[in-house]
């Protein structure tokens, strides 16, 4: 089974998106005197996060025509 390369592109970018939201909710949890309103707001910012970093690239990509070689 063959893996397109522009899926693995945007899977590294989700992942990535993924692994810095949780480092930053821990951090702020760990170190924070009062983190309630930051321990929400951070895993909240998710589903923005993904949609400027991985759902509009991926659309605009889609739209782009691919060049014939």
């Amino acid at each position: 089974m063959k893996i397109n390369p522009e899926n693995v592109k945007w899977a590294s970018r989700m992942a990535l998106i993924l692994v810095v939201v949780a480092l930053a909710d821990g951090l702020v949890v760990q170190f924070a005197r009062r983190p309630f309103p930051w321990d929400v707001l951070i895993p909240c910012a998710l589903p923005v996060l993904m949609a400027v970093f991985v759902l509009i690239p991926m659309h605009k990509a889609e739209k782009r025509p691919t060049p014939s070689v």
